[in-house]
């Protein structure tokens, strides 16, 4: 069974329809910058980082070593502990109540390096002053917890979240946005190209016919030049 389109046909389409795929990549990309500058809102990332350090100043390098593993295997237990209702309470109250502890949760992301004491909670936020300030209240919520709840005192703050005149938003991402919106709209592009060769009805090559198991009974050669400047004298022969 004879494919669709020949590599040669598929060549033919692209060189043809060039114009409508280019003009479809550029209003891709056009419609992704707007849509990123006038539709999306930007979110930032803050982020603080609190330290599991040690309870005792015991000089033995084994006993030191066995309380580092205890503070790493209760590492785990501290970021479930950090996205507690107990924890999350305090900060929602040191907020003036403007998050509830569902959206506080949501916004709020725990992670460790591995094998690693320390910790970072990141908060994301429309403002960035604003998820400086839900890291800190949570960082400072966690550190004064913890003794309370594990009955341990060995939470230290290590850097608190202070947003730049230069911080960026982490989302949405405009050059990776534009790049998709331009892909998009060449893909569009020559989708279309291919339908309209595909559905359209004409025939522009005896090939047309074949395919079709039509025999062609006959050709219509191309006509003269008629115009009058080009017309022939009275005197003038066909024969050189």
């Amino acid at each position: 069974m004879d494919s669709l389109f020949s590599i040669k046909d598929m060549f033919a389409i692209l060189k043809k329809s060039w114009l409508w795929i280019v003009s479809f990549a550029i209003g891709g990309l056009l419609t992704a910058i707007l849509v990123t500058y006038f539709f999306l809102t930007p979110v930032y990332s803050m982020s603080s980082q609190v330290l599991v350090s040690q309870t005792s100043q015991n000089e033995n390098a084994i006993s030191q070593n066995a309380e580092v593993q205890a503070n790493l295997q209760l590492v785990n237990t501290y970021r479930v502990l950090i996205k507690s209702p107990r924890v999350l309470s305090e900060v929602e109250k040191n907020m003036d109540d403007a998050y509830t502890l569902t959206e506080l949760g949501d916004k709020i992301t725990v992670t460790t390096e591995q094998d690693s004491q320390v910790m970072n909670i990141t908060v994301t936020d429309k403002d960035p002053e604003v998820a400086a300030q839900i890291a800190n209240e949570t960082a400072e919520a966690f550190k004064k917890v913890t003794p309370k709840v594990m009955k341990v005192d060995n939470i230290n703050i290590l850097a608190e979240a202070k947003p730049a005149t230069d911080t960026t938003a982490v989302t949405p991402k405009p050059f990776l946005i534009g790049i998709l919106g331009l892909l998009g709209g060449g893909l569009i592009g020559v989708v279309i190209a291919f339908m309209r060769n595909l559905l359209s009805t004409s025939f522009k090559e005896d090939k047309d016919l074949e395919m079709l198991g039509v025999p062609m009974l006959g050709a219509v050669g191309k006509l003269p030049d008629c115009r009058p400047g080009h017309q022939k004298g009275n005197g003038e022969s066909d024969e050189k």
